[in-house]
């Protein structure tokens, strides 16, 4: 197996510098295969900028996949549409990391993981896929791909978040200027903390700890939504603040 990791890595990473999709090349036979191709891929391209996580009911287990080197882009964002294969964009609430937490077997309990959070921000994960053929694809492919990561767009911060109402917060999600969602909550989650604290958990007892100024993000509240090159997306919290990126 240690063989068809490497050989999946290779096609990976070929995959991001030459643009060409690939077949998943062997079935993945468990989890540890999952995050073994995950890390081997961002120990290639450079220090890990942070995590997404999602969960899709308030008690599933979560899936995390790496935020690679690069992946954070300030909003309002400008990336070439026509380079990607697909343009996913999904509406998320994120969070910034302040306090290193290194690498041990003892679990992190809630107050020490929220103790390493600063604010959260509204944020815009940009969708890609290095797969062909993604959608008939075993979701554990897509997993061992980040989760189809290209980037995550930080827009503006949100400071009192330990006091809000995650379920009654109103989504907006505007492409090119006509509003396309405005929902009251959406997030399977419910609670975005809950996968936070478990992320925190997983890269400290997993993947080698947490670093001060990585980011987390949680899951979207809006779908994956698929958009063509000039596309013009907004993502906002209502009273809390927005994202924009252009493609």
């Amino acid at each position: 197996m240690g063989a068809d990791i490497s050989k999946a890595v290779q096609q990976l990473l070929e995959a991001r510098r030459s643009g060409v999709q690939v077949q998943p090349p062997f079935a993945l036979p468990d989890r540890a295969a999952v995050y073994a191709i995950q890390d081997e891929v961002a120990r290639a391209i450079g220090p890990v900028a942070g995590w997404k996580v999602g969960a899709r009911t308030p008690t599933a287990e979560p899936n995390p996949a790496p935020l690679l080197a690069g992946a954070l882009v300030r909003s309002p964002a400008t990336f070439d549409g026509k380079a990607m294969h697909m343009i996913g964009v999904e509406i998320e609430i994120s969070f910034h990391i302040v306090k290193d937490i290194a690498a041990r077997d003892r679990p992190v309990g809630r107050d020490e993981a929220l103790d390493a959070v600063g604010d959260a921000f509204v944020g815009m994960e940009v969708v890609d896929t290095r797969l062909a053929d993604f959608k008939s694809a075993d979701p554990e492919w897509l997993l061992a791909d980040n989760q189809m990561n290209q980037a995550l767009v930080v827009g503006d911060s949100i400071e009192g978040w330990k006091s809000l109402d995650w379920a009654g917060l109103q989504v907006t999600l505007t492409i090119d200027g006509r509003v396309e969602v405005d929902q009251k909550g959406g997030l399977g989650a419910v609670d975005p903390v809950r996968p936070l604290v478990w992320m925190i958990d997983h890269a400290v007892r997993r993947r080698g700890g947490l670093r001060a100024g990585q980011a987390i993000t949680t899951g979207s509240w809006t779908g994956l939504r698929y958009y063509p090159p000039g596309t013009r997306a907004r993502g906002a919290f209502v009273g809390l603040g927005s994202v924009e990126a252009r493609f």
